[in-house]
C-alpha cells in the first residue's frame, strides 16, 4: 500500500472536514508516496518520535497534535521545531496528524472514551453540522447510576491515570455523563445545558472551576494527554489491519511527585 492510498483510508473514518476552523490536521510534511511499510504512532511529533521512526525505518509518523499551527518564520538550530523538520525532510517520511477530526468522527477518540466508562444513548455534545452522529464531545448515560466519588475512581481506572481532580457539587449520584477529549473547559456551560450530571474532560483552569460549581456542574479532571493516550492505540490497531508494522511511541512531558 501507498502512502498516499493509507492516507485515503484515514480520511474515510476521520474526514478533514469534520476538523475544527482553528485546527491544522492533515498532511504537515509530505514525503515520497512510496510503499508503506512502518508506521510511528503519537501523541505528539517530537525528536524523539522522529528519531524512533527513523531508527525502525517508517515511512510516516502519524501523530494526534498538528506540528504546524502557524506560520515557521524561520528554520534555524535554535528553533525547537527545526529538528524535526530536517528529520522528516531528510529521511523522506510523511507526517501526518490527525486531531480534532479525529476527535469528531463516529468511532474516534470520543467514542473511544465513552465506551471505556460504558455510556449508552451516547450523542456529540455539540453536533456537527456536516456529519450525523459526529461532533465535539459526547454525552450518555451509564448504569447503574453511582456516587459522584464512585464515578471520579471509575473515570480514574479505565483512562489509566495515576490522579484525577474532582469538583463535585456536593454528594449526588451519576447517571448522565458529557465528556470532550483533551481540552475541553470551553464547553462547561453546554455540558450543564446537555443536562449533565458530570463532565469530564481535561485542562480545567481554577477559575473555571469554580463557574461550573457555580451553575451546578460537577467535573472530574483528567490531565490533556490522559483522555487521548488511547489515540495511540487505536491507531495502532488501524495501521496494523492493513498489514503495516505499527510502532507506538508515547513521551510524558510530566511526572508525579
Amino acid at each position: 500500500m501507498l502512502v498516499k492510498e493509507f492516507l485515503d483510508e484515514l480520511e474515510k473514518i476521520a474526514p478533514l472536514a469534520l476538523q475544527e476552523d482553528y485546527d491544522n490536521s492533515g498532511i504537515q510534511i509530505e514525503g515520497p508516496n512510496v510503499d508503506l511499510t512502518g508506521v510511528l504512532v503519537s501523541l505528539d511529533p517530537t525528536p524523539q518520535a522522529l528519531k524512533m521512526a527513523i531508527a525502525n525505518k517508517c515511512q510516516m509518523v502519524l501523530t494526534h497534535h498538528p506540528l504546524l499551527f502557524k506560520g515557521v518564520k524561520r528554520l534555524t538550530p535554535k528553533e525547537p521545531i527545526s529538528d524535526i523538520i530536517y528529520m522528516t525532510i531528510m529521511n523522506g517520511i510523511t507526517l501526518y496528524s490527525a486531531h480534532t477530526n479525529y476527535d469528531s468522527t463516529i468511532g474516534g477518540l470520543n467514542d473511544v472514551l465513552a465506551k471505556k466508562l460504558g455510556m449508552f444513548s451516547v450523542v456529540p455534545l455539540i453536533p456537527s453540522a456536516l456529519k450525523e452522529g459526529a461532533g465535539i464531545g459526547r454525552v450518555g448515560e451509564i448504569e447503574p447510576p453511582v456516587d459522584i466519588r464512585e464515578f471520579a475512581n471509575l473515570v480514574k481506572r479505565v483512562f489509566e491515570c495515576k490522579t484525577v481532580r474532582l469538583a463535585p457539587v456536593g454528594p449526588h449520584e451519576v447517571r448522565k455523563v458529557a465528556i470532550c477529549s483533551g481540552a475541553g473547559a470551553d464547553f462547561i456551560e453546554t455540558a450543564k445545558k446537555a443536562k449533565a450530571d458530570v463532565y469530564v474532560t481535561g485542562d480545567v483552569k481554577y477559575h473555571e472551576v469554580i463557574k461550573a460549581i457555580n451553575i451546578g456542574l460537577s467535573l472530574v479532571i483528567v490531565e490533556h494527554d490522559e483522555s487521548e493516550k488511547f489515540f495511540e492505540n487505536e491507531m495502532v490497531k488501524f495501521v496494523e489491519s492493513f498489514g503495516i508494522k505499527a510502532f507506538k511511541y508515547h513521551e510524558r512531558f510530566y511526572m508525579y511527585l
